[in-house]
């Protein structure tokens, strides 16, 4: 006669692998691309584009002083990207002496 197993032992059974799963997603080294990269800090202000009537929205990240700036579009009802911006390049164009 076969033994059934009651509810108690299915549950216990359900925990271990969700458990063990757990563990395998936390023990994997994580990809490439994630590797290197830290978790970034945004700020996002809207502005008027200069010499237009539109609005762009500009995204900085803090993390790595990136800039971009995105409009929305409502005929395709998506995001457009209007630029893109390194501000720490920038600054150090800036802080370069220039020759006369």
């Amino acid at each position: 006669m076969k033994h059934k197993p009651n509810s108690m032992q299915i549950l216990v059974a359900v925990n271990c692998a969700a458990l063990c799963l757990l563990a395998f997603v936390e023990l994997t080294p994580p990809a490439g691309a994630q590797a290197g990269r830290t978790r970034g800090t945004y700020t996002a202000a809207t502005g008027r584009i200069p010499g237009t009537e539109t609005f762009a929205l500009y995204v900085v990240d803090e993390t790595t002083q990136e800039l971009i700036a995105v409009q929305w579009d409502p005929r395709a009802k998506q995001l457009q990207g209007l630029g893109y911006r390194n501000l720490a390049a920038d600054m150090g164009d800036v802080m370069r002496p220039r020759g006369n």
